[in-house]
């Protein structure tokens, strides 16, 4: 920009030593020619500062939106390993704290031995335990904030005929807020002969085992009326069974 400067200013000096020379005519078509070519300079030299300040623009806005979005991606993950491995209901933490159970279980380990592993649905692969766990998160009649967890237990070692599916149940407390079992059991089963060899109940608590009984007798005390239009509490066996029938 100073060179530009210092020449328009030298052509102005030599113009003025020109027009001491030639005719007032051609002296006034110099200086027009002069001034018209100092206007373009600083028109192309206000053209190159406009273009650098957009292009400053365009690369800020890029560095934000990509600050942006690793942010973003930063915290969604932050809140998946939350979710899984620290909450109270996280699917990983309760599948480790329950399994922790079972294995610690004198009758699974009678049953299974010392060596015991977990995974989620049975394969014919290699790959039984990258399968996922099966769980459902709901709402119960009374309001509370459920989770029932299935997954399946072996001895790792024998790889014997004998299988445990696991169920788990999960409620949030209406007072405390945190979550507490209901109950953890194993149902073993022989694969071989596929019959069930029995349950193993390793944590009944007795507020649900309390809730079971109550729900028990008022399921058998249901009764279809002498109208024949009948009255369930909802279970397929009250429904469907000929002796809980009114004779």
């Amino acid at each position: 920009m100073n060179s530009l400067v210092f020449r328009a200013a030298v052509s102005r000096v030599q113009q003025r030593h020109l027009c001491r020379q030639i005719p007032i005519a051609s002296c006034s078509l110099l200086q027009a020619r002069s001034h018209a070519g100092d206007r373009a300079r600083g028109s192309r030299g206000y053209t190159t500062a406009a273009a650098g300040r957009s292009r400053q623009i365009a690369g800020t806005a890029g560095n934000v939106l990509l600050v942006g979005s690793v942010m973003t991606l930063f915290g969604y993950i932050m809140y998946t390993l939350y979710d899984n491995l620290l909450a109270e209901n996280g699917v990983t933490r309760v599948y480790n704290d329950s399994l922790d159970l079972v294995r610690a279980n004198p009758q699974i380990r009678d049953m299974f031995g010392p060596s015991v592993m977990g995974f989620g649905e049975p394969s014919h692969g290699q790959r039984q335990r990258q399968r996922a766990i099966s769980h459902r998160e709901f709402e119960d009649a009374k309001g509370r904030q459920r989770l029932t967890m299935k997954y399946y237990v072996m001895n790792k070692k024998e790889r014997g005929d004998r299988m445990g599916v696991v169920r788990v149940d999960i409620a949030k407390s209406e007072f405390t807020g945190k979550w507490d079992y209901n109950y953890v059991v194993v149902d073993v089963f022989d694969t071989k002969d596929e019959r069930n060899v029995g349950r193993i109940e390793v944590l009944v608590t007795d507020e649900f085992a309390n809730e079971v009984r109550v729900t028990e007798q008022l399921r058998r005390n249901r009764r279809f009326d002498v109208g024949g239009r009948g009255g369930s509490d909802g279970s397929w066996f009250s429904a469907l069974n000929p002796s809980n029938w009114r004779k």
